[in-house]
């Protein structure tokens, strides 16, 4: 009997990002365990407006634009290798533009946003992420240059608030587009699907490094995508994942 084909490599995993706070800055990390909802620790915190709609009640910088500039970071990250990590590792501290640093536990950390923004604000933590859509995000690297030349200017990555950045082999803009229905595997043991494509809304005319906003992103990817760019996907088979992972067809 002869030995199954490998399978076909896909890509690389170039760039992993987490949220430790939904709305807020995200961080880079070199790798993360991804359990079905999500790599631990994404989203794991956000407010709530109760005045919102239901259907959206997050505070995030669709309200705010300085949302974004908030650096949230767990003071002991979860280890990757811990499935299941004690909430002792979920404490979180975010940094302000100004640079005064704020603990989650803090009595007075709430209120401090809720006068900043003047809203009323209810803080919310969950081990399993609260996101809008689906447990994880993907971006492709190439999607993001081409979208920078349709665009007419440079677009950070980070403009997009996704888990995974992926350079496809082929080096096809949009490629994950493409890939909706497929099955993905990250690295050792994580497979994921791709679920739908990213509607985007207002968030990716932010810059990440200012919060100045530039309508021209959205509008572009409106008129030349469809309002999508990037795609969700489900998480089939948990695993860590590790910067520079190959991604196979599974």
């Amino acid at each position: 009997m002869g030995s199954e084909a490998a399978p076909a490599k896909l890509g690389t995993l170039e760039i992993l990002r987490r949220y430790p706070f939904k709305g807020m800055r995200g961080e880079d990390v070199a790798e993360a365990f991804v359990t079905f909802s999500g790599l631990i620790g994404d989203r794991a915190y956000a407010f709530v407006d109760p005045t919102r709609p239901a259907d959206f009640p997050w505070m995030t910088g669709r309200l705010a634009r300085e949302m974004i500039l908030f650096q949230p970071r767990f003071l002991t990250p979860p280890d990757p290798k811990q499935e299941r990590p004690s909430l002792k590792h979920f404490l979180a501290e975010v940094v302000t533009p100004e640079g005064e640093k704020l603990c989650v536990d803090d009595p007075g950390f709430t209120s401090y946003f809720a006068k900043r923004f003047d809203r009323t604000l209810e803080l919310r933590f969950s081990e399993r992420a609260m996101h809008d859509a689906c447990p994880i995000s993907l971006v492709g690297l190439d999607s993001i240059e081409k979208l920078s030349e349709e665009a007419g200017f440079a677009l950070d990555h980070r403009r997009f608030r996704a888990n995974f950045y992926v350079r496809w082999e082929n080096r096809n803009p949009f490629y994950e587009h493409e890939s909706v229905g497929a099955k993905l595997r990250i690295g050792e043991k994580l497979v994921v699907m791709v679920v739908k494509n990213d509607q985007r809304c207002v968030i990716i005319n932010l810059d990440p490094a200012t919060a100045e906003a530039n309508p021209k992103v959205l509008e572009v990817v409106a008129r030349n995508h469809a309002s999508c760019f990037g795609v969700y996907g489900s998480v089939l088979r948990e695993g860590i994942v590790r910067v520079g992972d190959p991604v196979y067809a599974a």
